[in-house]
């Protein structure tokens, strides 16, 4: 707690400014580690005075957003109204929304707390603009985000984010074999970075190859561009197939495929279940090379699946915070949103981001070899295209 410091400032300011600049000092996204001095102090007090002054906005729920024609709503909250109505139908029976304290202010309507996560995911604001906008305390947009990251993370991942099964399974694989004719295919798999604000501690690991901080996004897409595994948070400078090695898919993946398989690009090794390319030696005959060709026309279904993602949640641009935690959850939480969008044929077109640019660490070599019956089964399938 930093009361004491704060309130030795000799400032003539409004007592509920000071209370609130305490609560924002305390509940901040930050670890707040930071020592402040008074001339800080002061002009924390100065800003937050000016802000409220300033840029409040008054309705902006209430009279604003109705307002909205469909185009706007959605090229703001990235989202359609159907789909926004959809996901406060998931989430709106969950009483950890509405927490039984709340210090005598009114409760957040849910709606309104998913209109501010949404803005929070499909934009790169500030917290205390966001704060503004919403015309609430900058704490509260923190308490909103996390409340409705914790709704979705605990009870929709295992409901929106699901491995094909059954009926489902099938669509995928007639889905998958419509593309380019290459067969059994259950998903397609790949890495992708998400740049991230320095962390407090060991940063240098999450540099990557470009040289930006990062963590990685691992995803296994269905034919439809919706995400069927996901995992992330694996540092910047850790190579795709040391990130699938450490997630679970490494050891549930033989069963979840069975005699299907998810096709991967030359940073993952090959396995009976997880397909890669024939590394091009100069040498390699026009049956390989075609069958390079039809494995990489039907997985660069995950790369336009990132492309999306990535287009229509701006806030993965660039997470500016220091927990890494917090960067984690963004990333799934969209994944999530990802696939109800998806789900609600909410077109994705205009917010196509080119996901060829990230430059992923490659495999180190003495992995790029896989076992004989995977072989055995990339020659035969080579041989059938």
């Amino acid at each position: 707690m930093k009361c004491t410091r704060i309130f030795r400032v000799n400032i003539m300011a409004d007592n509920t400014l000071i209370l609130f600049l305490v609560a924002e000092l305390d509940d901040d996204d930050e670890d707040n580690q930071n020592t402040y001095d008074a001339e800080s102090i002061t002009a924390i007090v100065a800003s937050s005075t000016a802000r409220q002054e300033k840029i409040k906005i008054s309705g902006y729920v209430d009279e604003v957003v109705p307002q909205y024609l469909l185009d706007d709503f959605k090229r703001f909250f990235r989202v359609t109204r159907t789909t926004f109505e959809t996901i406060c139908e998931n989430i709106q029976m969950y009483q950890v929304l509405l927490p039984s304290w709340t210090g005598g202010r009114e409760h957040i309507p849910i709606f309104k707390q998913l209109l501010i996560v949404l803005w929070y995911v499909a934009s790169q604001e500030t917290l205390n603009r966001i704060a503004d906008r919403f015309d609430i305390a900058e704490v509260s947009v923190v308490r909103c985000r996390n409340r409705v990251f914790h709704v979705f993370l605990t009870y929709l991942k295992t409901k929106f984010i699901t491995w094909p099964q059954g009926v489902h399974r099938q669509e995928v694989l007639d889905g998958f074999e419509r593309k380019a004719n290459f067969p059994g295919v259950l998903g397609a798999i790949d890495g992708t970075h998400i740049k991230i604000k320095a962390p407090k501690q060991h940063p240098e690991t999450y540099v990557n190859r470009k040289g930006y901080h990062s963590v990685i996004l691992q995803a296994v897409c269905r034919e439809d561009m919706r995400f069927t595994h996901v995992v992330a948070g694996s540092v910047g400078s850790c190579h795709d197939a040391r990130v699938l090695r450490t997630s679970d898919l490494w050891e549930n993946g033989p069963a979840r495929c069975g005699d299907a398989h998810i096709i991967g690009d030359a940073a993952y090794p090959l396995r009976n279940w997880l397909l890669t390319p024939y590394r091009d030696n100069g040498h390699l005959s026009p049956t390989q090379r075609h069958y390079n060709t039809c494995l990489s026309t039907t997985r660069v279904t995950v790369e336009r699946a990132f492309g999306v993602y990535k287009g229509r949640f701006r806030r993965l641009q660039y997470v500016d915070t220091h927990k890494v935690e917090t960067a984690v959850d963004l990333i799934i939480v969209s994944c999530i949103l990802h696939n109800i969008c998806i789900l609600n044929e909410d077109e994705m077109i205009d917010y196509f981001e080119d996901d060829n640019a990230v430059n992923h660490n490659p495999l180190p070599r003495n992995q790029a070899g896989g076992n004989a019956q995977a072989n055995a089964k990339r020659d035969n399938i080579a041989n059938s295209l």
